[in-house]
């Protein structure tokens, strides 16, 4: 199979970024369409960032460089607004991708999101920086990069609908209006943090925990209200559950083990 072939097939970390970077091209374009050139500043800014750091420590491991960052920072401008302050953008950045990926060994190793953590750490140096909620427009640019997610097994639909389950239920949603809201603010969230493939749980009934307990989590951390939640109460639920991700896969094997040698006993 050729090199372009295995990345189709979203093989190895190449493959699952240029996936990811394909299913962001949609959002990023409307993005940039309604935030103009402050939005692609900030983008241009994030991309310098993620890249250095990326060549950084391909040069101090002596590995070949990859563009692994480029999904984290497409997936950054996606929440920030345009007029957030540069340094705290470089600080930030600087700091999800270090410590949300490269010191565990980079994209495919580490357990965390580098743009969830981010965006976490964003939200709490700058308590005044509020992060965009999806337009109408962005949520429905998410639909082909889901769909092609989806179709290469990259996005996990036992995630998605155990979030979305749990969203429905707490927040009591019972018209199709509210369900469309619903669907429209947690979109990207859903989408790019919550259900991203390096940092959710792996096992069959530990995804449908991990939604569940990250739909839980965005209701609680909007202050357990009965709208749904914004893109800062879906960014904690997000870092909070890829946390707990490796825990749940391990109750869940421990439970199958247990359960094996139960019936066999």
């Amino acid at each position: 199979m050729t090199r372009f072939a295995s990345l189709m097939h979203g093989r190895g970390a190449g493959g699952l970024v240029a996936l990811q970077s394909l299913a962001l091209l949609p959002p990023l374009g409307v993005s940039l369409w309604h935030g103009g050139t402050a939005t692609l500043g900030i983008l241009i800014a994030a991309l310098l960032v993620v890249l250095i750091w990326d060549y950084a420590f391909a040069a101090l491991r002596h590995r070949r460089f990859e563009p692994h960052g480029l999904t984290t920072a497409a997936i950054f401008t996606l929440f920030v607004p345009a007029d957030m302050p540069l340094w705290h953008l470089v600080v930030v950045l600087s700091l999800g991708c270090v410590i949300g990926e490269r010191i565990f060994g980079g994209r495919g190793f580490a357990f965390l999101s580098p743009a969830t953590v981010a965006l976490a750490l964003a939200l709490l140096s700058l308590p005044d920086l509020t992060l965009i909620p999806p337009s109408p427009a962005l949520a429905l640019a998410c639909l082909p990069g889901a769909a092609l997610l989806l179709a290469t097994g990259l996005l996990s639909l036992r995630i998605a609908l155990s979030f979305l389950v749990v969203m429905i239920l707490v927040l009591g949603v019972s018209s199709f209006e509210t369900a469309i809201i619903l669907l429209t603010t947690s979109s990207v969230a859903l989408v790019f943090l919550i259900c991203d493939p390096t940092s959710a749980a792996v096992t069959s009934w530990g995804r449908v925990l991990h939604g569940a307990l990250a739909g839980g989590l965005a209701w609680v951390f909007a202050g357990v209200g009965d709208g749904p939640p914004g893109a800062g109460a879906l960014v904690f639920a997000a870092l909070m559950a890829s946390l707990m991700a490796p825990l749940i896969d391990h109750i869940v094997l421990s439970f199958n083990a247990w359960r094996r040698q139960r019936h066999h006993g």
